[in-house]
């Protein structure tokens, strides 16, 4: 199953969420978050739904604690979901390029830029990092 959509000129970028207006200020001041409403219709929902199922079943989502597949538990006090892990270059690039025009500010960041913290801690960030999905 390949997954193909249409892009979207319907959408202006969405705006960095501004935490101080939030109840959590405190803990994320300087953290980065975007809510991107409508990036995907209910058709490319459903679509992106209908891939995962394709080729596994919902699971119950367990902690993974290395890169083995037995190095995993379950603890639904922490984490009480189900999920379907897909690793998939073409979905991904997909889904990637509609994203992509709400996150330019992340394109390329340089040690100093406002956006620094979001791969590394202040002042930790040697050479330029580069978007490249």
């Amino acid at each position: 199953m390949k997954l193909t959509f249409e892009p979207r000129l319907d959408q202006g970028p969405a705006p960095v969420l501004d935490w101080s207006t939030t109840p959590v200020a405190r803990e994320y001041d300087g953290s980065y978050a975007k809510v991107i409403d409508d990036l995907f219709s209910s058709e490319e929902c459903e679509a992106l739904i209908a891939l995962a199922e394709s080729d596994a079943k919902w699971a119950q989502a367990a902690v993974h604690y290395g890169l083995e597949a037995h190095q995993q538990y379950v603890d639904t006090s922490y984490r009480n979901s189900e999920r379907i892990l897909r690793f998939d270059h073409d979905a991904a690039a997909v889904i990637f390029q509609r994203i992509l025009p709400h996150v330019q500010e992340l394109i390329e960041i340089k040690p100093g830029s406002p956006w620094e913290t979001v791969i590394s801690p202040p002042g930790r960030l040697q050479g330029t990092w580069k978007l490249v999905g």
